[in-house]
């Protein structure tokens, strides 16, 4: 290292000092060090400049750093720097460390901002909050909601939904943000299984989306309540909701249904309660899934839709048509589950693939489709055409009679209604229970 061409060389670090003087002897270099601990002063003597600067470094470090126990300042900054010291001691954070840490956060904050920040950061960032993870919480959540007697169906839905969220969170609840919720959500997938085994994945529906997006908003408001996490650290209403479909009702054509039904009929005739229900009846798909055989009278004509299974959690009875009748007869118990299935999704895309695949075949060749809750749709649109009171129908629905007639009253013709209630299985021998050889299928009435 070259010295300086002027003397002294001064090295600074805060208000610590430490200077290298030029001190030739007998013909030779040599540089002085000096430095102040407290009034003393301090010299020391070297060959090497280097060296020199090196220890005076060191020396002038040491001195910001208050590693050194005295300090050569001179009255108001003598004071100022004894002052700060004493107020940093309990942090153990040196002087230098905290005057840039505040230079930092002046920049970013502003001058009257700074404490106040830390106050908001301390009131949303609580240092005593309980350490509970995702899956305790969800115990805690699911045990309350037992307690509080909500339904089955309910409870396991809570549960497959938060199950789902514990399998990527498991850590502390109060570490969760909004951010990491909108990318669970976008992430979920569902796998669908073909009768050939052979699987693929889709991205999960709006509507299923939001229904995660709920149940993980009832997690935070528990967790919140419990005092696991702080309030307003996740604000699920900005968590972005998805999109779900609108736009013109869907509805399937008589001649459409008659195909999927005949095609189930003759492969998959698990599915025809689900099926004739959703089509003749129009429960909704999760109503007909809570659905119970002791529900479906068929010697009154009627099916009770119990209020804890319904989605507007008020019972009604749906009448029985004819046609659905001789649907459900083969298939009545005294009790039991209607529908076997907890999920309809992966059955209703075979089915609805398998159907185009046949249709296809054809000559000429036809195309089919499952339209988005089609079954209900197609029964209130031509349900209102066919009896033409809306009031009626609205009470079957379990919908508003202005949703029912301003979204169906005008969709289908009457002569079309009489087709679809003219949707029958059709079998050698008169309607009974149906024989294992026997295959029905359906027909629509020309």
């Amino acid at each position: 290292m070259k010295p300086p061409k002027t003397w002294p060389k001064v090295i600074q670090r805060g208000h610590s000092v430490a200077k290298i003087y030029r001190t030739p002897s007998n013909g030779c270099d040599q540089f002085t060090l000096v430095y102040y601990l407290g009034k003393k002063r301090i010299r020391k003597t070297f060959a090497d400049y280097a060296k020199a600067f090196t220890e005076g470094e060191t020396i002038a470090t040491k001195l910001s750093e208050g590693e050194l126990n005295v300090l050569e300042l001179k009255g108001e900054d003598q004071f100022a720097y004894v002052r700060a010291v004493q107020i940093l001691k309990p942090t153990g954070i040196p002087l230098e460390m905290a005057a840039m840490r505040f230079a930092e956060m002046f920049q970013i904050l502003g001058a009257d901002n700074c404490v106040e920040a830390a106050r908001f950061y301390k009131k949303h960032h609580p240092s005593n909050l309980p350490k509970k993870t995702v899956p305790e919480v969800v115990e805690e959540l699911i045990a309350a909601k037992e307690a509080d007697h909500l339904s089955d169906y309910y409870l396991r839905d809570l549960r497959g939904r938060l199950g789902r969220f514990c399998e990527k969170f498991d850590g502390p609840i109060s570490l969760v943000t909004n951010s990491d919720i909108e990318q669970f959500l976008r992430d979920l997938k569902v796998t669908d299984t073909s009768p050939d085994g052979k699987t693929r994945q889709r991205p999960m529906s709006p509507k299923t989306r939001n229904h995660f997006r709920g149940a993980i908003g009832t997690l935070v408001y528990f967790a919140e309540a419990r005092g696991y996490m702080p309030k307003g650290i996740v604000d699920i209403e900005a968590v972005a909701v998805a999109k779900q479909r609108g736009g013109d009702i869907e509805i399937f054509r008589p001649e459409e249904m008659a195909r999927v039904m005949a095609f189930a009929a003759d492969k998959a005739r698990e599915l025809i309660p689900f099926l004739a229900i959703g089509a003749f009846a129009g429960l909704r798909h999760a109503e007909i899934q809570r659905l119970d055989w002791s529900e479906v009278r068929l010697d009154d004509g009627l099916i009770e839709v119990k209020a804890e299974n319904a989605k507007t959690a008020s019972r009604r009875l749906v009448p029985i048509t004819d046609n659905l009748r001789k649907w459900l007869l083969p298939y009545h118990k005294p009790n039991g589950p209607v529908c076997s299935y907890s999920n309809m999704s992966n059955q209703l895309v075979w089915l609805s693939n398998s159907v185009n695949e046949a249709w296809q075949k054809e000559t000429p060749p036809g195309r089919f489709e499952w339209k988005f809750n089609a079954l209900r749709h197609s029964f209130i649109s031509y349900r209102v055409a066919d009896i033409q009171n809306v009031a009626q129908v609205a009470l079957e629905a379990g919908n508003s009679p202005r949703m029912v007639f301003s979204n169906y009253r005008e969709l289908v013709r009457p002569a079309d209604a009489k087709k679809w209630f003219a949707i029958e299985p059709v079998t050698d021998a008169k309607v009974t229970p149906m024989p294992k050889t026997a295959k029905p299928v359906a027909v629509a009435a020309a």
